[in-house]
């Protein structure tokens, strides 16, 4: 009699490894049990990976070798433009040479990666984006969907302006303290000169996180201006503004622009001087998730922002809640209790405070608004600010 066939169907063993994906020591191992459970297990392994100055060499060898190219494995790509400066203890003698430009004669290799990540340490040095990198980058990954760009600099807006708009397909977008050289001001909030080309965004853009540069760096504002004037298709913004940087009414203008699209919404304003003016969400009228990461940022006016909103709203998250002014408690509480707030499923008050517990903060609204917590919708945590998740704002369910 035959004996029975030992293996196991590959959509089976497919699944198995794919419910390892966190596991990086499990998967090595089922890369190791037979040859069939080889492809999917270096699929997960190899999807991820950054170079850096400790393996950019070993990949360009990897490369330009006679084995097989696992870099088609690859869907996500990060890249430390001179290296992973933050880990290298002596800096000063750190190898500032353009890794990026290093691998570029050998990124068409990497045929599948629909996610770049960009990393420039800005603060470990002052080089600059090289413009010519982009076209590269662009005829190698025709179909990105996923741009992160961090701590760059750029010389002037447009070397921006082309990164972004050279990727048609683009549906994500990250921008993290970025800087823009000929852009620099000496004061804050200072006008910055907007973008007067021809490129617009990319027409499928939907989400867009972006920082605001730390230090005074500059151009954010007309960069945000470029993509509120461009094809509005975005679902979510994830806006942390800062006033110095002249990010901040340029994100209001943003959001307005957004209009019924707009989903999702998580907005910061470092701005002590309340500069910025104008946000109205009555626009946004598909809105079913907002969160304000520091409710005294917007100081009495948070009261008329969230009265303004026309949306079916289903969950809204209030940060630093025990710095709001005791007189702002009872406009935000006859604002949630309105008709138009009557789709709340969740409130999620967050403290950020050893002063005061959320049990505390949870037994005084508790006392002072019994109805309001009656709805059983109040949710309070303790939560430091720079622990905010911005995917925590993705709803699910009714």
């Amino acid at each position: 009699m035959a004996s029975p066939n030992p293996r196991l169907p590959a959509e089976l063993t497919d699944h198995v490894i794919q419910d390892l994906r966190s596991e990086p020591e499990a998967l090595a191992s089922c890369a190791l049990v037979c040859r069939s459970w080889t492809p999917a297990a270096q699929r997960i392994i190899l999807s991820k990976i950054s170079i850096h100055e400790r393996n950019c060499s070993e990949i360009i060898e990897h490369l330009t070798s006679a084995t097989p190219n696992i870099a088609s494995y690859v869907t996500r790509l990060s890249v430390y433009l001179w290296g992973d400066l933050r880990k290298i203890i002596n800096r000063s003698t750190a190898n500032l040479t353009p890794l990026l430009h290093l691998i570029l004669p050998h990124i068409s290799h990497f045929t599948h990666v629909t996610e770049l990540v960009l990393d420039g340490c800005r603060a470990f040095h002052d080089l600059q984006w090289d413009e010519i990198w982009t076209d590269l980058l662009a005829a190698a990954f025709p179909s990105l969907s996923k741009l992160t760009v961090h701590y760059l600099t750029f010389e002037d807006l447009p070397d921006l302006v082309d990164l972004v708009s050279s990727f048609p397909q683009l549906t994500h977008l990250t921008a993290v303290d970025l800087d823009i050289a000929e852009a620099s001001h000496e004061y804050s909030n200072e006008e910055q000169e907007p973008y007067e080309g021809s490129k617009i965004p990319p027409p499928r853009l939907e989400i867009i996180t972006y920082c605001s540069g730390a230090r005074f760096a500059s151009g954010g504002g007309p960069f945000l201006l470029w993509l509120a004037a461009g094809p509005q298709a975005f679902t979510a913004l994830y806006l942390d503004l800062i006033a110095e940087a002249g990010d901040v009414n340029a994100g209001v203008e943003l959001i307005g622009a957004a209009g019924s699209n707009l989903k999702t919404l998580s907005l910061s304003f470092d701005d002590q001087w309340h500069l910025w003016e104008g946000l109205d969400l009555s626009a946004n009228s598909s809105l079913s998730s907002i969160g304000f990461k520091n409710v005294s940022d917007f100081g009495s006016a948070l009261v008329d922002i969230l009265g303004s909103v026309a949306s079916p709203l289903k969950r809204l998250s209030l940060g630093k809640v025990q710095d709001m002014e005791e007189d702002t408690w009872p406009g935000l509480i006859d604002v949630l209790m309105s008709p138009v707030f009557t789709s709340l499923a969740q409130v999620n008050f967050f403290v950020d405070s050893s002063e005061k517990s959320a049990d505390e903060l949870k037994g005084d609204i508790s006392t002072k608004y019994p109805n309001f917590i009656a709805r059983g919708i109040a949710v309070f945590e303790f939560k430091l600010y720079h622990k905010w998740d911005d995917n925590e704002l993705e709803y699910i369910g009714e």
